[in-house]
């Protein structure tokens, strides 16, 4: 790497076109300029100008050496203006957050698109586990999860209530197979369905059997549940369940999403089971102002 020092040296040469001036400029003898050009001349291994009494002219080497250092400092000043600029309504913003979160958002998050043309919004649609180790890795920006990570390592803001639904094909709530006449109990159907199975499932699962106040359900271990099928496409979850192959348990906005929700019902447990939501970012550093935006988005809708 070339010495900075020299380079900025040599410049002053080429634009004064004189040592003494350029001695002057930098606060140097002129002794001092000619050792700095010999160093630069030296580590270029090429003359770099004819020297004409305290004048020079430039050789084409030392044209080329002028130009790459000239370039390197208008590089350099972009750079540190850029860190200067962030203006809270232009540009790329990234949000991790569950599918069934992302479809909640996302209209609003085009809207503003629709209002700040310069602002650029991509939705990552991720499980929990993922967005949380991508902010420990800096990876993610920003991330929208269920439940307050215990942790120091990231930073945690409370934005709203995610209502969860366990849900279940229409065809399969008949009272088919229960020999006195009676509804099949919810703990036996769902070991008769098994789980239609995808990347939040356990964890919602285990969410609503715990807060759902249903007596069936408390001794219920989700681990031994059968599984009956696995798919992690949000939008195509509903579709095995609504046809009778499993059951599942989502965020019961999904619903308003899905063109199967006619074949589909919802169990009806003694409680309302949500979880609480949370923006998420890494701790002791700020988000670029055009976030806030979003962040704010984000609460409204969520809230």
């Amino acid at each position: 790497m070339l010495n900075p020092t020299w380079l900025d040296t040599f410049i002053t040469l080429v634009e004064t076109g004189n040592f003494t001036r350029t001695a002057e400029q930098r606060f140097m003898t002129q002794p001092g300029v000619s050792q700095h050009l010999k160093k630069l001349e030296e580590a270029c291994r090429c003359e770099l100008v004819v020297r004409l009494g305290k004048g020079i002219q430039l050789t084409e080497q030392g044209r080329r050496v002028y130009e790459y250092a000239r370039a390197q400092i208008n590089k350099e000043q972009d750079f540190i203006e850029s860190l200067q600029f962030d203006a809270p309504f232009e540009g790329k913003c990234v949000v991790a957050c569950s599918g069934a979160i992302a479809q909640r958002i996302y209209p609003a998050l085009l809207k503003l698109q629709s209002v700040h043309r310069a602002l650029t919004i991509h939705v990552e649609v991720a499980p929990r586990r993922t967005i949380l180790q991508g902010i420990r890795e800096n990876s993610i920006a920003l991330g929208i999860v269920t439940n307050s990570p215990s942790t120091e390592d990231i930073d945690c803001t409370y934005v709203g209530e995610e209502t969860l639904a366990l849900i279940l094909p229409k065809a399969a709530m008949p009272i088919k197979g229960s020999k006195d006449g009676n509804p099949i109990p919810i703990d036996r159907r769902l070991n008769q369905l098994g789980l239609i199975n995808h990347p939040d499932a356990m964890h919602y699962l285990q969410r609503y059997i715990k807060d759902s106040g249903e007596e069936k359900l408390a001794s219920l271990n989700p681990n031994k549940l059968p599984h009956s099928g696995y798919i992690n496409q949000l939008s195509q979850i509903l579709l095995p369940v609504s046809e009778g192959h499993g059951f599942t348990v989502l965020p019961k906005s999904t619903l308003a999403y899905t063109h199967v929700a006619s074949k589909l019902t919802v169990h009806d447990g003694p409680n309302e089971v949500t979880e609480p939501l949370y923006c998420v970012q890494t701790p002791h550093s700020s988000l670029p102002a055009r976030y806030q935006l979003i962040k704010d988005t984000l609460h409204d809708v969520l809230s």
